[in-house]
């Protein structure tokens, strides 16, 4: 057998075991075609974040809040000014409409048959939501709830800024419903004089004897 011939048998003979077994660690082999994309996996959110170890500090040296301590402890630093809320705007636009939607009526793009569930928690112009203290939707906004993953990743200021926002849709959603309720009193009203006034002409056109 020729040199060349030999090398094609031994390489030949690599081949084939590779294809077998390639990967062996200590006594287990798993065979060629179980690679990574089937290995078990987990989808996006499906398991909460781990909360750091207590008594640590994170690398951005900010304390976390869970909802409790949030709702108790903290008091939003920030005024509320025209730049805040034009801040607000910008991070709810980036990360707050697909679900609650641009006004936070609850109607984002992702909500809906075979998509989010429609629940009340995600229209937060609503009375319930109104009712959190700014440090529950601040935790709310970093910790999650239900449904709602955990955006942590938005820096504890720009919290308070969204913070802000919400409360201006809660405040304009307030006025809107103030509007539309004295609009109906006055329907009401105007829809009463005009009965009252009708049953006046009634009873005065009888004839005389």
């Amino acid at each position: 057998m020729t040199a060349r011939a030999a090398a094609t048998v031994v390489l030949a003979a690599f081949a084939l075991g590779g294809c077998d077994d390639q990967i062996k660690h200590l006594d287990q082999r798993t065979p060629f075609f179980n690679t990574m994309s089937w290995q078990p996996s987990l989808e996006a959110y499906e398991e909460r974040a781990r909360l750091p170890v207590p008594g640590t500090m994170p690398i951005d040296g900010e304390r976390t809040y869970d909802l409790l301590a949030a709702d108790t402890m903290l008091v939003s630093p920030i005024s509320g000014t025209e730049a805040d809320l034009a801040r607000g705007a910008e991070l709810y636009s980036q990360f707050c409409t697909v679900c609650h939607g641009v006004t936070g009526a609850g109607d984002g793009s992702v909500v809906g048959q075979n998509r989010i569930p429609d629940i009340p928690l995600l229209n937060i112009r609503g009375e319930l939501t109104r009712g959190y203290t700014d440090g529950y939707i601040w935790g709310m906004i970093g910790n999650g709830r239900g449904l709602m993953p955990p955006y942590r990743r938005i820096p504890a200021m720009d919290r308070w800024y969204l913070v802000a926002y919400v409360r201006q849709l809660q405040a304009e959603a307030m006025a809107e419903e103030a509007a539309a309720a004295e609009a109906a009193a006055a329907e009401a009203a105007a829809a009463e004089a005009a009965a009252e006034s009708e049953t006046g002409e009634v009873r005065g056109t009888g004839g005389g004897p």
